[in-house]
């Protein structure tokens, strides 16, 4: 379920942030504690669930320049389109070139492996416990997020199979459905910028040992994204491309007096304005996720695919590229598998089918079997009934997991 928040706004944190290659500091002395022993009866009773949200942090000028005048807008690549529901017509973006277009767009993005060193918690030796995402970079840019692999509506990457899923009654110009036809939505193979490591202060993180002997950490949400909002800072990211950042064997949740109370964010996207200049207006994109090592995630969710590897960054790159300014407006759903009454009105593709059992896929690139989740379409969203996507889908790549469109939110 999508918790909708505010970030803090982009001003340096108190906490301090360092590159690998300039780690040091004076700190006061804290007291330190190796990581608390539980088993999975912890997460369960934080009512340990699957969780992402997004951020709409677009002025109001902003949101009307991608509609009215998107040529205002200086960012990654878009088109505008819209559906009708209900006699009530809503607007969308979507990354890319619109499929009647044809032809194929790249979107540059960079990878941003982020390690973070605990100044509470330390190993039976008394070195201080340091989670980091560095390792698995290769791993994460060798997965079909950026890797093409085979897919009913082509032999291409994850996000643009779906892309295609949804509007391939338009890019099946021959009809003969053997996914040859030329648009693609692809995203670039990330350039990994510097890693940097972030210093958790007490209260900030608590780090834990499962009964295996693996460490992982559940860390406050808030402080995270403070430390983001540092690093869009000094990073160099620009605006052309989706920076996105990546945390390792570590969820996100809210926390009262330094003690956790929820559990379990995986990641978010959001877009914010970074400039006007001449009449233009400079829109960043960004996303972030965690990936958990699939014994982890066993742990933590009963599930060795949910956040695992790629699980929790496909749900933000789709989202992202359906809804890459966080403005896409739909009728009010019902979310599949939530309790009833929670619903939402956004075109968030990937929340739609995080609360539904065995959200992912398995697909094996170079002897690595990742697990991207399925996601939404947007003829569910839409309400059509038949669907126009491939197949009549609703969902992609599992077709069973949503197979009729949209349940309107109870009044």
């Amino acid at each position: 379920m999508k918790n909708k928040m505010r970030f803090c706004s982009l001003l340096l944190c108190t906490f301090a942030i360092f590159s690998n290659a300039s780690f040091g500091q004076a700190n006061q002395p804290v007291a330190t504690q190796q990581p608390i022993p539980v088993d999975s009866s912890f997460f369960a009773g934080l009512n340990a669930a699957p969780r992402h949200f997004s951020s709409n942090r677009m002025s109001a000028e902003g949101s009307a320049a991608v509609r009215q005048q998107p040529l205002r807008i200086v960012s990654i690549p878009t088109f505008n389109s819209s559906f009708t529901f209900g006699g009530q017509t809503f607007p969308f973006t979507i990354a890319g070139r619109a499929p009647q277009e044809h032809g194929t767009t790249t979107i540059p993005t960079t990878l941003v492996p982020m390690s973070f060193f605990f100044d509470e918690f330390v190993d039976k030796n008394g070195n201080n416990i340091t989670i980091d995402a560095a390792a698995i970079s290769d791993e994460i840019k060798g997965s079909p997020l950026f890797e093409k692999s085979q897919f009913s509506t082509g032999n291409t990457q994850f996000n643009d199979a779906m892309q295609r899923a949804e509007f391939f009654n338009i890019i099946n110009r021959d009809g003969d459905n053997n996914g040859d036809d030329s648009w693609h939505t692809l995203l670039a193979t990330p350039k990994t910028l510097v890693p940097v490591t972030i210093e958790v202060p007490p209260g900030s993180a608590v780090v834990f040992q499962a009964p295996d002997g693996n460490i992982l950490a559940l860390m406050d949400i808030n402080f995270l994204v403070s430390q983001l909002n540092t690093l869009l800072q000094t990073e160099g990211v620009t605006v052309d491309t989706v920076p996105i950042f990546l945390s390792r064997n570590a969820v996100y949740g809210n926390f009262k007096a330094g003690r956790p109370r929820s559990c379990c964010i995986g990641g978010f996207h959001t877009a914010f304005e970074t400039k006007q200049t001449g009449g233009k207006i400079f829109v960043q994109t960004l996303a972030f996720a965690t990936s958990l090592d699939s014994d982890l995630s066993e742990f933590i969710f009963g599930d060795p695919a949910l956040f695992a590897d790629v699980n929790a960054l496909s749900h933000e790159m789709s989202e992202l590229i359906n809804d890459p300014f966080g403005g896409n407006i739909t009728p009010s759903y019902q979310i599949p598998g939530a309790p009833a009454g929670v619903c939402q009105n956004v075109l968030e593709t990937g929340d739609v089918v995080e609360n539904l059992p065995n959200d992912s896929v398995a697909i094996t690139l170079n002897g690595f079997t990742y697990h991207p989740q399925t996601e939404g379409l947007l003829q569910w969203f839409e309400g059509q009934s038949p669907s126009t996507a491939i197949g009549g889908a609703y969902s992609y790549p599992d077709t069973t997991k949503l197979v009729s469109p949209f349940t309107p939110c109870p009044r």
